[in-house]
């Protein structure tokens, strides 16, 4: 029997971003009647223009304050986030003596050090900081106060035409629960969509991948930790390494992936071997019927396997392919709209409905099946300073030669005749 290991976060989410791209686009092909009944639905997921930041209060742990209030006239440190000035008016009404940190990481050491009581934190950094080793440090030593929501709009998008060509950003957060809260993007996919040779490129980009972000004039910093300043920050960082313009954006969690299955009534899915997980069960070679979690515990397993990642990949594979095969059947069809209500909350996208109902038009007058391309960049392992930690961390230093393959096969799907 195996242990189950941490879920692979790059490998599940590329599936979960596949899978769920091909929902909104693929759904309605065949039974456009029953696009009505779904509309109501797809409103859940789609016009979505807003993201949510969570911060918390925090003080030292064996400190005497109890409430946010208890600070009032004290210092408290606030980063120089690109939420500033929205965290300064929240807790304005906490009369705090204001201290600016230029990061995270510097406020968290002000703390630390006692030159503040309290510090105001982006919740979505805690990631970042388990990431190095350093979350349980900081749980030792610190305590929660409160916590309060900032809910940003994410700049509308400019319209597209969705009988030409488009890219999608895909964003996989390591996540569970509400997929509006703003945290590390663990899988960045670029989707290529060209509507009239239905052809679709999806072009994965390491989440290590040491690049300039969006913000602080373009610091060096992983691609994940992108995620943690918005979802337009690593829009931002994706357009400037491909050389692109992003036109939607697609975000997508593990409650996603677990919730599609579950609410489509689960999928039967081909394995090549027999093998066990432990604490889910037995994986027969053959059909196997399969729930959300099960579906998980299949797509992320290695060990039973000589192979390792090579066979994960192809259980991967196979999964994707029973998703669409189920997705494409009547029956699911039918229940498109309670799959999506099952799933709210799970995946979101700027997509509007009126766009969605576009390209489902489109392919009914253009029946066929899609094109789909993969294709990922590399590169080598190194330690470097990155930004958000204020210290080095291991990266992954971009292959210069697949970026600019990457850039050739981009503009080659956009511009396909």
């Amino acid at each position: 029997m195996k242990k189950m290991k941490k879920i692979n976060a790059k490998k599940l989410l590329i599936i979960i971003g596949v899978v769920a791209l091909l929902l909104v686009i693929i759904a309605g092909i065949i039974f456009f009647y029953y696009y009505n009944k779904s509309k109501k639905a797809l409103e859940t997921i789609a016009n979505q223009n807003t993201e949510t930041t969570t911060y918390g209060i925090y003080v030292l742990k064996d400190s005497s304050y109890e409430t946010a209030n208890a600070l009032k006239g004290k210092p408290v440190a606030v980063a120089k986030d690109n939420l500033y000035n929205d965290v300064l008016n929240i807790i304005d009404e906490y009369e705090y003596k204001i201290v600016d940190c230029d990061d995270y990481f510097s406020l968290i050491d002000s703390l630390y050090n006692g030159e503040v009581q309290g510090i105001v934190l982006n919740t979505g950094y805690l990631s970042l900081l388990e990431e190095e080793e350093l979350e349980e440090a900081f749980e030792d030593k610190t305590r929660l106060l409160t916590t309060f929501d900032i809910e940003k709009e994410v700049e509308a998008p400019k319209e597209i035409e969705t009988v030409s060509p488009f890219i999608v950003y895909i964003s996989g957060k390591d996540t569970w629960g509400h997929i509006s809260v703003t945290s590390r993007s663990d899988v960045n996919i670029i989707a290529v969509v060209n509507p009239e040779k239905k052809h679709i490129l999806l072009v994965s980009t390491p989440r290590d991948y040491y690049v300039p972000l969006g913000i602080a004039g373009g610091a060096m910093d992983k691609l994940t930790h992108a995620g943690v300043y918005g979802t337009e920050v690593s829009e931002d960082t994706l357009e400037s390494l491909y050389d692109i313009e992003i036109d939607r954006y697609f975000k997508l969690n593990f409650s996603g992936f677990e919730g599609l299955i579950n609410a489509m009534g689960g999928i039967t899915v081909w394995s090549d071997y027999d093998f066990d997980v432990e604490n889910i069960g037995h994986f027969s070679k053959g059909e196997n019927q399969l729930n959300g979690l099960q579906a998980l515990a299949f797509v992320r397993e290695r060990h039973s396997f000589a192979t390792g990642d090579v066979q994960r990949g192809d259980n991967q594979m196979n999964v994707i392919q029973s998703v669409v095969q189920k997705m494409c059947s009547k029956s699911t069809l039918l229940n498109y709209s309670d799959i999506l209500k099952e799933c709210d909350g799970t995946f979101a996208t700027d997509l509007s409905t009126d766009e969605i109902a576009e390209l489902v038009s489109f392919q009914i007058s253009n029946p066929g099946d899609w094109n789909i391309e993969k294709m990922s960049v590399s590169g080598s392992g190194a330690h470097e300073y990155v930004y958000s930690l204020k210290n080095k961390a291991y990266v992954m230093i971009p292959n210069e030669d697949d970026i600019e393959n990457a850039k050739q096969k981009i503009q080659e799907v956009l511009n396909e005749n």
